[in-house]
């Protein structure tokens, strides 16, 4: 239990009455010491009859010190009753405190109490929900399992009338197919002549169109090296020494697109070497050859007659 502490910032008004009160006490134990040694060595004197004669004694000391008496009971008094209230006020203090941790603990066990309840609620529910879970879970495994049970059976049905079913279609195929094969066989013979009859129209028509396309090929191809050889022509320039009747074969080769990449003589030539240069310088001149149109029937090396009669 913790008790708070008056904080000490010096002398209390309790110690110093305290101390009052000690040195109070000292001075009027000191007095009385001193007149008791001064009465020791007193004697009673003589009477004497002549006139009598009085001594005045200052009685203020006295007073004074009974005053500083006064006030320091006064002071112990006010300080003991000082430290009383003060004891007083600590032990309220101390029983307001006691008073609050004894309900901080109430409150703390009632807490304690109402949690250690919610959680028995809680867990009571947890139970209820787990039963209720399990319940739902065999009725659920139980649901499944009649389900499983009617599918089974309506499987096994409808493997039956598939079996049946099957049969059935069997049977009919094979009678489809008995007479599938009778139409066959007779259309087999059928289509055997019409297959002949149709093959040899065929064999016919791709003859033709072989020898048509054969004879265009060639009508191109003349006309393709016709062209190359007026090409050449216009660009020929005619040397005095060529004499009519002049006949050259000149080998080309070229590019797709018709450049011309190289050029030569070969035979059979009759003209002379500076008619052979004319005619090789004309081809040059010539640079590309007749190419738009005759991509069928070009080729990569050529070889044309320039003629000259005249």
């Amino acid at each position: 239990m913790n008790t708070r502490r008056i904080p000490q910032s010096g002398p209390s008004p309790a110690r110093e009455s305290l101390r009052a009160l000690g040195l109070a006490m000292l001075v009027h134990v000191a007095a009385v010491g001193l007149l008791w040694l001064g009465s020791l060595g007193w004697k009673a004197p003589e009477p004497v009859r002549p006139t009598p004669s009085f001594t005045l004694v200052d009685a203020a000391p006295f007073v004074e010190q009974r005053a500083d008496e006064r006030r320091a009971e006064q002071q112990a008094e006010q300080a003991r009753q000082l430290l009383e209230q003060r004891q007083a006020e600590e032990a309220r203090r101390q029983r307001e405190l006691e008073e609050r941790q004894r309900q901080q603990r109430e409150r703390s066990e009632a807490e304690a109490e109402r949690q250690r309840l919610l959680e028995q609620q809680r867990q009571a529910q947890l139970a209820r929900e787990r039963e209720a879970e399990e319940a739902r879970r065999q009725r659920e495994q139980a649901e499944a399992l009649e389900r499983q049970r009617r599918e089974a059976e309506a499987e096994r049905l409808r493997e039956l009338e598939d079996l049946r079913r099957q049969r059935e279609e069997a049977q009919q195929r094979r009678e489809e197919e008995e007479r599938r094969l009778a139409e066959l066989a007779e259309r087999r013979v059928e289509d055997e002549r019409r297959r002949a009859a149709e093959a040899e129209a065929e064999r016919l028509r791709l003859a033709r169109e072989q020898a048509q396309a054969a004879e265009r090929r060639a009508t191109l191809f003349e006309e393709y090296i016709a062209t190359i050889q007026e090409q050449v022509t216009r660009n020929w320039r005619r040397p005095p020494t060529t004499e009519p009747g002049l006949r050259c074969a000149v080998r080309v080769l070229q590019i797709p697109g018709g450049e011309i990449i190289d050029q030569s003589i070969v035979s059979p030539c009759n003209a002379d070497e500076l008619t052979r240069r004319s005619i090789l310088s004309a081809v040059e001149r010539t640079e590309n050859l007749a190419y738009r149109g005759y991509e069928e029937v070009f080729q990569r090396e050529i070889e044309f007659v320039f003629r000259y009669d005249g």
